[in-house]
């Protein structure tokens, strides 16, 4: 004896499942006291589903709004790092001998030369003589 499986599928998206939703509704009142949903409370399903409809579309505005609002960001930060960029290039061209003085106006400034000063005096010297002689 074989038994069929009967699989019932729903809606994988929201908009989906909202017209199903309606679509039960609109059978249910269609079908009044005879309906075999009578048992449930189909109203809540509907009052649900208007909820979840305006929650959708509001998400929906408020993601275009995001992105609009981070692509304004995007530009602006550009225009930002260009006005700090050549900000930094003129105090650089002032204080050309002392560049860390680009730090009282805020900027990090790292000595690449120092840091080379620092690695060679870490080094053996060639030029000195062997103790292990």
């Amino acid at each position: 004896m074989t038994t069929n499986k009967v699989r019932v599928v729903f809606p994988k998206n929201v908009y989906g499942v909202l017209s199903l939703v309606q679509k039960v509704v609109e059978k249910h009142l269609e079908e009044g006291a005879s309906s075999p949903l009578s048992v449930l409370p189909i109203n809540d399903l509907e009052s649900k589903r208007e909820r979840c409809l305006y929650a959708q579309r509001r998400a929906e505005a408020l993601r275009r709004e995001m992105e609009q609002l981070m692509e304004e960001k995007r530009q602006l930060v550009e225009e930002l790092m260009t006005g700090l960029r050549a900000s930094r290039d003129i105090l650089l061209s002032i204080h050309i001998q002392s560049p860390r003085v680009l730090g009282e106006w805020g900027f990090e400034v790292n000595n690449p030369a120092r840091k080379a000063a620092k690695k060679d005096a870490a080094t053996p010297d060639e030029t000195a003589p062997d103790e292990t002689d």
